[in-house]
Order: structure tokens, then C-alpha cells, then sequence
């Protein structure tokens, strides 16, 4: 845990030097709910509905452009559903808390119009995020909640959504994020690129930016 504490700090550092040397800088919020699966586990759908929270900041380039760094708490994982349980399935229950660090590309659609209407309430998103494992808890066959150690402490995940703007501080954020490095090896598959344990997840969060004083003063857009 003094790795990710560190981890932590550095970030958190990483982004008031950012606030300091740009004007421009923005930060805010987020929290919201996900379901996830583990693509490899012989279980299917997004059965494990978790959370996640953290916060984020953000700097723009020119044009419609930005880049956003984000540190979130989130809880990923499986779990059998009724179905696969009546088919004869074990029960199946996996949590795995991560720490992600997401770095996202994002593209705002201000340039585009539908009837009239620019499209700047809706950004691109597409960027990586390291994650850390935190904690796992697994339950399976029955046989209680333990602590299972092959779980891998990190991996890469690929992230692609869309933020909606509801105002010039709210917003919606949804996302799919997939494991692009395995969370789980599985000792018996003969390559390391497949064969392996994935998280699949999608995510949708509420945003909250804070924006400079005088961003905000100049900022005229309306929703």
C-alpha cells in the first residue's frame, strides 16, 4: 500500500503544478456507477455493478482539443447471474478495487452542427489508463470471501467515451474501458496475448469542472 500511497501523492502533486503554470487549467469531479465483467472467466454479462469517484484536471490545446489526467477509485469484478446459477454454474462473486490513472484525448464538437445547432455540449474521449490493484475479494463454489494473490497489482486499460455538458459545470461522462494487458494470467494459455482474464467495463459518472475565474467570466456558451 506504500506504493500506491506514494503513487497518490505524486499525482496529486503533479496536478497543482499544472494549476500553477496554466492559466487555462481546469479541474473538477467525478463519481458515478459501473458494471463490469471478466472476459476469460466462463461467466458472461455485466453482472458486477460497482462505483467509482476521483477527480480530474484538464488543459486545453488549441483548437478543440484537451488533454485530461484523472485519479479514480473503482471497484471492477464478475458475478454470476440467476440464469447461470439455475443452468448449474457456481455462484461467483469477484471485487477487485482499483486505482486507475487515466490519461485522456478529448475532441469537442463545437465545429459541427445539427439544424442549426453546434454540437459543443459533446466532447470525444479516447486515452489509456494504468491501473493498480487496491484489493480483491473473490467468492466462488461457496466457499466465502478470500484473498486471491494471482490477481495482477497492474494493468493497462483502454478508455473511449463521450462527455455530455448539461451546464457550463455539470456534466454526464460515459465510457467503455477494456483491458488492454491482462488482469489474471492464465498459466496454462500458450500466448501472452490471449487466453488470458480481461476487465470489461462500462461507466457512467456525473462531472462536476471548476474552471479559472476568468474562464468562466469569459465563457458566454449556452446549453
Amino acid at each position: 500500500m506504500k506504493r500506491l500511497y506514494t503513487l497518490l501523492l505524486s499525482v496529486l502533486l503533479t496536478l497543482t503544478g499544472l494549476h500553477c503554470q496554466a492559466q487555462s487549467f481546469e479541474g473538477g469531479l467525478m463519481a458515478g456507477v459501473v458494471a463490469s465483467q471478466i472476459n476469460g472467466d466462463g461467466y458472461g454479462g455485466y453482472h458486477q455493478i460497482g462505483w467509482t469517484g476521483g477527480v480530474f484536471g484538464r488543459i486545453p490545446t488549441d483548437g478543440p482539443t484537451s488533454w485530461q489526467m484523472e485519479l479514480k477509485y473503482s471497484l471492477f469484478g464478475a458475478h454470476s447471474s440467476v440464469e447461470e446459477i439455475d443452468y448449474g454454474m457456481a455462484p461467483m462473486d469477484i471485487r477487485l478495487h482499483y486505482i486507475e490513472l487515466p490519461i485522456m484525448f478529448r475532441y469537442n464538437l463545437s465545429q459541427f452542427r445539427i439544424n442549426e445547432k453546434t454540437l459543443d455540449f459533446l466532447t470525444l474521449e479516447l486515452g489509456l489508463s494504468g491501473d493498480f490493484l487496491a484489493k480483491n475479494l473473490q467468492s466462488a463454489y461457496n466457499d466465502g470471501g478470500y484473498s486471491n494473490p494471482s490477481w495482477l497489482f497492474f494493468s493497462v486499460t483502454g478508455n473511449v467515451g463521450v462527455q455530455i455538458d448539461l451546464n457550463e459545470r455539470l456534466g454526464v461522462n460515459i465510457r467503455s474501458m477494456n483491458s488492454l494487458t491482462p488482469c489474471r494470467w492464465r498459466p496454462e494459455s500458450p500466448s501472452i496475448f490471449y487466453g488470458h482474464y480481461y476487465n470489461i467495463v462500462l461507466q457512467a459518472a456525473i462531472t462536476y469542472t471548476i474552471r479559472p475565474a476568468n474562464l468562466s467570466a469569459s465563457n458566454n456558451t449556452e446549453y
